[in-house]
């Protein structure tokens, strides 16, 4: 419990000020209506993270012991040097952005999945609150693959500054309605333009930039799309479809996974 009130609280401060930051400029500036639904939504959101983490745990652990506390710990047990900690907080990071971007890019192709992923992309104002728009089903899915990260690392996590930035800041940073650009740091570092794109409603950008921190994988597995100097386009659904969030946030997925049996029914 005190996890969950500390995770509102981080989220409420940094909520603030990148509200605060997307105020500063007039072409960005947006009512706080279109900020109200996603935050009203996150503490349940966030409930159900910690639950099915509770659900979870017996699994994980096994998974741990069955792969004999992680790979990379069995390597570098003998060794405990700041230098070899913060290069595993760097394989960590790399290795879970290399995860999250198929499980992601998986999230795309798969129309089972994208009933899963849809909320996330419906907010036609793209912005810092965007971060807190997930489906529950959606996080389910990313436990339920997570067994590469747990057999490789085991039960060893970031140092608290990285999972801080990882898993608390850089949520807000790439979905922030802010006009910056990250210049040559573009194609190395993920930012709320480069992100955007993700987001964008042009067929030209379908598909494209699914790394949470590091562009250069897109690079690698050719989804990588570079904004142009003034490249922020318009968000949201594709089709421009539009849905009730309450009934987006919770039955959603079941109806469309409905609907598509039905369909295979009459086949």
């Amino acid at each position: 419990m005190p996890e969950y009130f500390t995770t509102l609280g981080h989220a409420a401060a940094l909520a603030v000020v990148f509200f605060g930051l997307e105020r500063l400029n007039p072409r960005t500036r947006r009512p706080l209506a279109d900020y109200l639904a996603n935050y009203v939504y996150y503490p349940f959101y966030v409930g159900a993270i910690y639950l099915f983490q509770a659900a979870l745990a017996p699994y994980f652990s096994r998974l741990i012991v069955v792969g004999k506390g992680g790979l990379l710990p069995r390597i570098v047990a003998s060794n405990r040097s700041a230098v070899l900690e913060i290069g595993i907080t760097l394989a960590f990071v790399v290795t879970w952005d290399v995860w999250q971007y198929w499980v992601h890019r998986w999230q795309h192709t798969s129309p089972i999945l994208w009933a899963t992923h849809k909320l996330h992309h419906s907010d036609p104002e793209l912005n810092s609150s965007s971060q807190s728009r997930h489906h529950v089903l959606s996080y389910a899915l990313n436990l339920a693959c997570y067994a590469p990260i747990l057999l490789l690392f085991g039960a060893r996590i970031p140092h608290a500054v990285a999972a801080f930035l990882m898993f608390k800041l850089w949520g807000f940073v790439n979905h922030a309605n802010i006009r910056v650009s990250f210049g040559p740091l573009t194609s190395i570092i993920a930012g709320p333009q480069w992100h955007r794109i993700h987001h964008s409603m042009r067929a030209e950008h379908l598909d494209k930039n699914f790394a949470t921190f590091f562009p250069f994988i897109d690079r690698a597995f050719g989804t990588y799309y570079g904004p142009g100097e003034d490249e922020y386009p318009s968000t949201g659904l594709a089709g421009g479809e539009r849905e009730r969030f309450v009934r987006q946030a919770t039955v959603s997925p079941f109806i469309a996974w409905y609907s598509a049996l039905r369909r295979l029914a009459r086949r």
